[in-house]
Parts: C-alpha cells; structure tokens; sequence
C-alpha cells in the first residue's frame, strides 16, 4: 500500500497502553470486519506490559496491520492524534484497545454515507460489556436510524452526553479539520456537529468495555470527568458556535443546572453505593458550584440523609430512593429523533 490507488478507505486506529488484557480482542474485532478495504492501525504508548509482545505475535506478517511504536508516554487524547496522523483511510474509526466493533460496523456505516456523502461522522449504537466481554447493558439513544442535522445534534449532547469514541466512523479529513482531539474526547463530536450533520445507526454495532481501569472510572474518582465534560461544552457554546448556530446560546445556565443534577444522580448515588462517602460528599459541594440551588431538590436531601447510614450496597441505596423519589412521567430512551432528521433504512 504504497501509492495513492493502494490506499485504503477505512482506518482502524487502534490506540493502546497497557491493555494486554483486551487488545487481541479489539485487533481480532477489526480484522472480522465485513468490509475488507481496511488498514488497522495500532499506535503504542510506551506500553510496559506485554501489550507489544501480543501485537507481534497476532498480526505478524498480516499486511493490513500497520503498528507504530512509541517510547515516549503521551496523554491519551495525544496518542489518538498519533492514529490520526498515520492514519491513510478516507475514514477513520478510533477503536480503543479495550473495545470491540462488531462485525457489520464498518459495511453498515458507509451504507450511510452512501445516502449523504458529506456527514462528518456516522454514529452506531453500542453495548456495553464487562471485564470478561459478556454485554450487560444495551440501548438505543434515538427511536430510529437518520441523517441528523449537526446543529440539532449538537443541542442533545449539549444537555447530556451519548457518545464514546468508538462508535463513530469519522471522515478523516473532517477530524483533521477541527484540529483532532482537543482538551477532552467530548470536543470532537461536538467541534464536528458545528460543520457537519451526523448519521445515526439505531443499531447496536460497537461494544464498549467498562471496567475499574478504564479512564472513564479513574478520572471519576478525582472529578475530572465531570469537570471536563462542563468545561468543554461551555468552551463551544462561548467560542465555537457558527453564526446559524447562535441560538444555542441560551443553553448555558441548563448546562450548568444539568452537570449539578449529574453530580448527585450519577456520581454521588456511585461512590455512596460503594461507601465512598468522602467522594460523595465532594460531589455534592461541587454540584453546588455549578448550581447554588440544588441542594433544594429532592436527590440532595436523600443524599445528605443516606449519607447517615453506615453501609450502603449499590442495590440497596437505589431501591430506598427508588421509593422515595417524586414520582413524575420523565423520558427515556429511545428518544426522538431531533428536529429536521430524516429517518433512513439501517439496511439500505
């Protein structure tokens, strides 16, 4: 694959460090792709485990497989811009060592863009799956696969989140464009949404692993997460949205109210239900930070209670606010799709 013609359409990017434990899997997951006009592409951290050992001795003499090396140890969001500068393909998927992609990812994924060849990305659901690969929980975000208008896009992750990484077939010149990622992985979907629409997959095609060494959980028990996930949608609502974009605006003050009720609903009722109260309790002032008055709402006074209690299990505390909590009709997944989507064929 060494001129132009040779070149292939879709990059895996597998970016790694230290994940010996799951990396054959996720380079067994590209190589099972349907759609073979692929490169694979594994950009290595400075891993000291035996993560490079594995990946030698899988993909050896394979020549789809592309492996960089790096001794120097980056953050994370600096190795994805390593894939994404050896990557060759028109398309760009960022599959984490971690993850896996189903078989049909990549061929149901250019379908769409076969109906709209202009999208910056195309979204496929995903499943989540444990440290032993069995999938323990599966949604669909939105009610049906679409052409979703970026803008419109952008206006739902701006008041809650849905996408990780490896569920987007990104066009690489459109990642390129914006920069690559840029202070948290959230940035990128969004920087995308302001130029470009979003195709959207209803179907489950991307398997995503959770578990206590994922960045996700460690940065959680410092309260990066959270910061970062405000930060960044305040630095696009402040900076980058586009003239036809302005209205968006006014979603600051709920962005602030949102990330405040995220503290207490998700990462108080997770580090209570593990008795890390400490943590909780830290969540709780910073929810107020974002939003002085919700220490008025409900979850806040069934937290500062429960926190009286000596012992919690995760099940425990969520059947006791389970009963207690205000009844109300509130939505959940699948969703509508936003305004202006035009609802397409998964299978066409």
């Amino acid at each position: 694959m060494n001129n132009e013609a040779e070149q292939p359409l879709v990059t895996i990017a597998i970016p790694n460090y230290n994940t010996g434990a799951y990396i054959c899997e996720a380079i067994e997951s590209a190589l099972s792709q349907t759609f073979q006009d692929i490169e694979i592409l594994i950009v290595d951290n400075a891993s000291t485990d035996n993560s490079r050992n594995i990946i030698r001795d899988r993909t050896q003499g394979n020549s789809r497989v592309i492996v960089q090396h790096y001794d120097t140890l980056v953050n994370s969001l600096d190795n994805w811009n390593r894939c994404l500068k050896h990557a060759r393909g028109k398309y760009i998927v960022f599959l984490h060592a971690d993850d896996r992609l189903k078989p049909e990812f990549v061929e149901a994924a250019l379908r769409v863009y076969a109906h709209q060849p202009d999208l910056g990305y195309v979204l496929a659901e995903y499943e989540t799956i444990n440290k032993d690969g069995k999938v323990v929980d599966s949604q669909q975000f939105y009610n049906a696969s679409a052409i979703i208008p970026g803008l419109s896009e952008a206006r739902v992750s701006f008041m809650g989140w849905h996408t990780v990484p490896v569920q987007m077939l990104i066009r690489t010149e459109c990642m390129r464009a914006i920069g690559g990622y840029q202070f948290s992985d959230i940035m990128a979907p969004l920087m995308l949404n302001m130029r470009w629409d979003v195709g959207y997959l209803h179907t489950p095609l991307v398997q995503y692993r959770q578990h206590e060494q994922t960045i996700t959980s460690l940065v959680t028990r410092d309260k990066t997460l959270v910061m970062a996930m405000y930060i960044t949608k305040v630095l696009v609502l402040d900076h980058y949205l586009p003239p036809k974009g302005a209205y968006l605006k006014e979603l600051k003050e709920k962005v602030m109210q949102k990330t405040a009720h995220n503290c207490l609903t998700l990462y108080c009722m997770d580090m209570l239900g593990r008795n890390e109260k400490r943590l909780c309790q830290e969540y709780m002032a910073l929810a107020q930070g974002f939003w002085l008055d919700i220490d008025q709402t409900p979850i806040y006074h069934f937290l500062k209670e429960a926190l009286k209690k000596n012992e919690w299990t995760a099940q425990g505390l969520k059947e006791k606010w389970d009963r207690v909590r205000p009844i109300r009709v509130s939505a959940a997944p699948p969703y509508p799709l936003p305004e202006g989507s035009v609802i397409i064929s998964s299978n066409s």
